[in-house]
């Protein structure tokens, strides 16, 4: 499950990434380059989160 969370924090950077530096269209009612910045947040977040969860289970002693 770590390496699905990761595949989706690393699309939501990227997504979030060209919302801020590569798009110049504007959203009625919001603010385009924020909801990148907060997309790129939350996907570093989660990238922490699979890293986080990778060690545990290779560490965890379990044999497969």
């Amino acid at each position: 499950m770590p390496g699905l969370l990761a595949i989706g924090a690393v699309t939501s950077i990227g997504l979030g990434a060209i919302l801020v530096f590569a798009v110049d269209w504007q959203w009625e009612g919001a603010d385009r380059p924020v909801v990148g910045l907060i997309m790129m947040a939350v996907g570093m977040l989660a990238l922490v989160a699979a890293t986080h969860m990778y060690g545990h289970d290779s560490h965890s002693g379990r044999t497969s």
